[in-house]
């Protein structure tokens, strides 16, 4: 009886860690995939949208999907992190897990902007949005949480670092992937997606170690 317990546990240990493993080498790949897919310009305008609806709900499909994979990124780095930092493991998995939820939930207003403009005047369809995004519930409810996943990621990451699990460059090259798509905004798709590099080679290293762990 005792063998058959360690056996499943064994088995049910490995099937997360590797789960948490391809969270870490997909999430790179939907980011860029989710960017490079979208609509040009940095907002939503409805005569935009109205024009790139195809490119519109594939984006939003693809970039909620990258929001769920986050969730075992975030697992699997606070597993990598808890024999030496508990605390920081448990608080910033849990806050990074909820804002990634939290931000796959705004990718909704995506398909809602596309059926106002192309249901409604251009000007009516940017007041409700206006509207919309002005309520207290999105701001706090779901805007702000969303937020937290990026200093619970890189909270992670850098206690790997002071763990000796990660190297110096990988926290930095995660900043510069993380703010590339905001700092571009106004820049061709392409340019923007290509944060997805920098994020891909700073986890790439710790989701390849995970993978041989349980090889």
């Amino acid at each position: 009886m005792t063998t058959t317990l360690t056996a499943t546990e064994t088995f049910t240990r490995r099937f997360w860690v590797r789960i948490g493993a391809v969270g870490l080498l997909a999430w790179p790949v939907t980011h860029f995939a989710g960017f490079v897919t979208g609509p040009p310009g940095s907002d939503h305008a409805p005569a935009i949208f109205r024009t790139h609806a195809t490119q519109v709900q594939v984006s939003g499909v693809l970039l909620h999907w990258n929001a769920i994979i986050i969730v075992p990124v975030m697992l699997a780095l606070a597993y990598l992190l808890h024999d030496r930092m508990p605390r920081l493991a448990a608080i910033a998995g849990l806050l990074g897990a909820l804002g990634a939820i939290n931000g796959s939930g705004l990718l909704m207003a995506d398909f809602y902007d596309l059926a106002l403009a192309q249901s409604l005047p251009d000007a009516q369809a940017t007041a409700i949005t206006e509207l919309a995004y002005g309520y207290s519930g999105v701001t706090f409810g779901f805007l702000l949480p969303a937020f937290l996943l990026h200093p619970a990621l890189l909270a992670l990451v850098i206690g790997l670092v002071k763990a000796g699990r990660a190297w110096w460059w990988q926290p930095v090259l995660l900043v510069i992937g993380l703010a590339l798509p905001f700092l571009t905004a106004d820049r061709p798709m392409l340019v923007q997606a290509s944060g997805a590099l920098f994020i891909g080679a700073a986890l790439y290293p710790l989701g390849l170690r995970m993978l041989r762990r349980t090889a």
